[in-house]
């Protein structure tokens, strides 16, 4: 057992005037401000940005790119910047692996950082961690921040502006971050921190059951509503929370492996976005674990939102897909679910998958059962 841990949480705040409270937040941490981000989330956010912090004694000291991935030289780039080294505080804006850039520079410099998200498709806004990838995209490891982001400002305005595509990629990373710990958790004695985490997680399924179908097509309209509201809510600060307060092994687990490992394959034979790989996980996640009900539900919800529902939607070949399997049996992350992932299981799971999309696809509309 550990002598201490702390557990630190960023504030937030969601509005379509959410940067007018840059104001009130900001300003007790310093006089100057870097701003680093993707160059469409700059683009998006700066002039509002600009408006927020006038006369009220905050100046910039430059507007820095981190474009593509999320990458230690792009980081040791930043973090040598003249403009960041002058800099009291960082602002992270834009996607998130822009915002895991920010905050990994922020961090090295031991800099309080605040975020801006433009899209809502992941948690990366609010988490303590940065995900660090290769140059050519493939996972290197995860960076534990020295502290979260002090504030996430979510302005809905902006976020509304963003493509439907990134929403759908943070509602299945959502709904996976509950299905994974609930699983992983099964038969533990969970510390203080890892009760807290399994609770909150409920609220990353729940509400995006109720509200992420309305929440598609408001985005899709650029219309603010109650249900967007809520669904990026559960994408950035509930999904964040879980994280920030789960041990390790809570965190991503099969449905993770199984989209780390599509993710790696070929342009040509991977699903459109992200969102249809994660989905896919979960759905032989929950086939594999014996959850016949909350896979049925899983399923119709996936397929009202336009989320991949068998193989095909991935973008995968057979024969990926069975490499893939063989991959996912060997990550150390899965090893510690309540039973050993075995590519018999995956096969099955999968064989399983699609029998019931083709007879949900073949049929006339009467309820289905997975063929045990």
């Amino acid at each position: 057992m550990k002598e201490r841990y702390t557990i630190s949480r960023p504030d937030y705040t969601i509005g379509s005037d959410a940067y007018d409270k840059i104001r009130e937040v900001c300003p007790p941490f310093g006089k100057s401000v870097v701003v680093i981000g993707g160059r469409r989330g700059v683009e998006a956010a700066q002039d509002s940005l600009i408006k927020s912090v006038e006369g009220v004694g905050l100046e910039f000291t430059g507007f820095l790119l981190a474009e593509g991935e999320t990458t230690w030289d792009c980081i040791e780039r930043l973090v040598a910047d003249h403009a960041t080294q002058e800099a009291d505080m960082v602002f992270a804006v834009g996607g998130g692996k822009a915002i895991d850039t920010a905050k990994a520079v922020a961090s090295r410099l031991h800099k309080p950082v605040f975020t801006f998200p433009t899209v809502a498709g992941s948690c990366a806004a609010a988490a303590r961690i940065s995900t660090i990838y290769n140059e050519d995209g493939s996972f290197r490891e995860f960076y534990f921040l020295h502290r979260p982001p002090v504030h996430v400002f979510l302005c809905t305005r902006i976020i509304l502006q963003a493509p439907e595509i990134f929403l759908l990629r943070g509602i299945a990373d959502t709904m996976a971050k509950y299905y994974e710990a609930q699983i992983a958790a099964r038969g533990k004695k969970l510390l203080h921190k890892d009760g807290i985490a399994l609770a909150l997680s409920k609220m990353c399924s729940e509400p995006l059951y109720e509200y992420a179908e309305q929440a598609i097509a408001d985005n899709r309209s650029h219309t603010r509503s109650t249900a967007f509201e809520e669904t990026v809510l559960a994408v950035v600060v509930t999904s964040a929370m879980v994280s920030n307060y789960a041990s390790p092994e809570y965190n991503g687990h099969m449905a993770n492996a199984l989209f780390s490992e599509l993710a790696a394959l070929p342009e040509s034979e991977r699903c459109a976005h992200h969102g249809g790989l994660a989905a896919y996980g979960v759905l032989l996640l929950l086939l594999a674990d014996g959850q016949e009900e909350e896979f049925q539900r899983f399923y119709d919800f996936c397929e009202r939102l336009g989320l991949a529902t068998c193989r095909e939607g991935t973008g995968a070949s057979e024969a990926r897909v069975q490499k893939v399997f063989r991959a996912t049996e060997k990550k150390q992350d899965v090893r510690i679910l309540p039973y050993k992932i075995t590519q018999a299981m995956l096969h099955e799971a999968s064989e399983k998958l699609e029998a019931y999309h083709a007879e949900k696809e073949g049929d006339s509309g009467e309820k289905k059962h997975v063929k045990k």
